[in-house]
């Protein structure tokens, strides 16, 4: 399995913190906040971090590394560490399809032996070395803090973009623009590096959809660019799409998070939840007929408490409650809503379902392209969902409709945990002086 940075002492701890550092945004990047360092775990589809395609790894696997995050996309992983390097992994199916998600530049010619090379098929985690400035000119990449990978479907698709943020709270956004999904103001197809976003400096958070972007800034505003068919960035009927950042009519937004084809938003102060974008599956927790919101909805909840956090996979909306309880709502063909049944939100008594997990929960992990959830304990995570390439990390093949716990060795602190269609990735390290 590649190592990242093997000459790196183990981080190793007898307790969680206290307060707990999260990739949630609270702060604007320009702040470097103190944690503790992070290592990485991957699990699943071992063509997801650039190993032989077809292998699994079938429960968590440590990779000692000083990591600031981690994100899963469709066959491919990014990381950022906590120097503000930035690496892209994957698989790559052909030249002729690959539109540019993993930010590398050009594939190459790598008939012969090719160690560090950017090529077809498997490639190992590479230093994203390079970007465009809003210029145009190919400069040194910045040190960044977050990283959202890309979506597609199926997972070879030359669909997807994946987008960077800097230390300076710059975006950076590669791949596929075929709706203008890359904010840059430009008709090109595609890029294959890394380009800066124009007018934006402020960045805390951003999400990735298929086709469509959406950016939060520092004081609560979220704009989004890409499709709109559906009304994945809140435009109304009227825009198909738009290939800069777009104001939503939002404000004091804190947390966003997309699906395949919508995108839900949260005002912690308030505990108010809105959504945009596609129903079909009743992922805005409520019943349109099928038809998608053009432009952003409340979500109203009954009971519960305050929302302290919110998040999506493909087609379902997680929904975590100050007392540690979890609510869920839309597709549920693989079990991942993790209420103990396979039965979408459509057909249940109620749209939101109770998560059935009798813990309290810190935080919650899945992904635009997952199908799996992940719910975050101090030392411990549980998972529901689909399961076909062990991406629940429980060292068994087989959906799971009712939570189970992820096959980590021992007591450990886990940051964030991201999803794909096909694995999974977190960061954290293990506790009670536990190292295998």
């Amino acid at each position: 399995a590649p190592s990242l940075s093997p000459t790196y002492s183990p981080t190793i701890v007898t307790a969680p913190p206290t307060d707990f550092p999260t990739r949630i945004p609270t702060v604007s990047p320009t702040v470097s906040p103190t944690i503790l360092v992070l290592n990485w775990y991957f699990w699943g589809a071992e063509e997801g971090r650039g190993n032989t395609f077809g292998e699994d790894q079938p429960e968590p696997e440590l990779i000692v590394g000083n990591i600031e995050d981690v994100s899963a996309g469709s066959r491919h992983t990014f990381l950022v560490e906590e120097d503000g390097t930035a690496y892209a992994a994957g698989f790559v199916e052909s030249g002729f399809g690959y539109r540019g998600h993993l930010g590398l530049g050009p594939i190459q010619n790598c008939n012969n032996d090719a160690p560090g090379k950017f090529c077809e098929l498997e490639n190992s985690p590479k230093i994203i070395e390079k970007v465009r400035d809003s210029d145009g000119n190919l400069v040194d990449a910045p040190p960044f803090v977050r990283v959202y990978a890309g979506v597609g479907v199926p997972a070879d698709s030359a669909e997807m973009h994946s987008i960077l943020i800097g230390r300076n709270g710059k975006v950076y956004i590669t791949g596929n623009n075929s709706k203008g999904q890359l904010c840059i103001r430009e008709e090109e197809e595609w890029k294959e590096y890394f380009h800066e976003v124009p007018g934006i400096s402020n960045a805390v958070q951003a999400a990735v959809g298929k086709e469509f972007t959406l950016i939060l800034t520092e004081d609560g505003d979220v704009y989004g660019c890409g499709t709109n068919e559906v009304g994945q960035i809140g435009q109304g009927r009227d825009v198909s799409f738009k290939n800069k950042p777009t104001k939503i009519d939002l404000s004091g937004i804190d947390q966003i998070s997309t699906g395949l084809s919508y995108a839900i938003f949260l005002d912690r102060d308030k505990s108010r939840v809105w959504g945009t974008g596609s129903n079909l599956y009743w992922q805005q927790c409520g019943d349109t007929g099928g038809e998608p919101f053009s432009d952003v909805r409340e979500i109203v909840f009954k009971g519960g408490g305050d929302i302290i956090q919110i998040e999506s996979s493909r087609e379902s909306s997680y929904f975590l409650f100050e007392d540690g309880k979890a609510r869920a709502c839309g597709r549920n063909d693989e079990g991942q809503l993790g209420n103990g049944d396979f039965v979408n939100s459509e057909n249940q008594d109620s749209p939101i379902v109770d998560v059935n997990l009798n813990k309290d929960i810190v935080r919650l992990g899945s992904g635009p392209s997952s199908q799996s959830v992940f719910f975050i304990l101090k030392d411990e995570v549980w998972a529901a969902g689909l399961n076909d390439r062990y991406q629940l990390g429980i060292n068994e093949i087989g959906s799971r409709e009712m939570p189970v716990k992820v096959d980590f060795q021992c007591g450990v602190y886990i940051d964030y945990v991201s999803s794909s269609g096909s694995h999974s990735v977190g960061d954290g390290f293990y506790l009670n002086n536990c190292f295998p």
